[in-house]
């Protein structure tokens, strides 16, 4: 989970606390293949630009069934995970987190690392935080 320590000395308030936690849940969901958690913090119409298409994807179902590909094969999942240089910026009912995502893989006893720009776009909808879109790129 996200280091207190961390939260303390970056001086988030409450609300960025929350949106950090709940991103990530929800990464965490997505490696996990916990589909409930994702949905219920996901809009339908969630949007997306991520490295796996070359176009925008619209839709919460995309990433549902991928998740499901991963609940089937945990060895596709990182084995940590870490959100670097967090950043939130709340504008009402409205929210965006952008991060780098490190991810560290096994690969045969070896640690393998990945590292992803990531944007999250958050919307209030009747109290609570729901991803709208989010943008995945690689570092390199």
């Amino acid at each position: 989970m996200i280091e207190h320590a961390l939260l303390e000395e970056a001086h988030f308030d409450d609300t960025q606390r929350d949106l950090l936690k709940l991103t990530w849940e929800l990464l965490h969901a997505i490696h996990t293949g916990d589909i409930a958690f994702y949905a219920k913090h996901s809009t339908a119409d969630l949007s997306c630009f991520e490295d796996v298409c070359a176009y925008r994807i619209d839709g919460v179902d995309f990433h549902l069934s991928l998740m499901r590909q991963m609940a089937e094969n945990p060895d596709m999942a990182p084995r940590r995970f870490d959100m670097v240089s967090p950043r939130v910026q709340v504008y009402g009912d409205s929210a965006i987190v952008t991060y780098t995502r490190l991810m560290t893989f096994d690969s045969h006893g070896t640690p393998v690392w990945k590292t992803y720009n990531e944007t999250r776009v958050y919307i209030k909808q009747e109290g609570v935080w729901k991803m709208a879109h989010f943008h995945r790129s690689p570092t390199s």
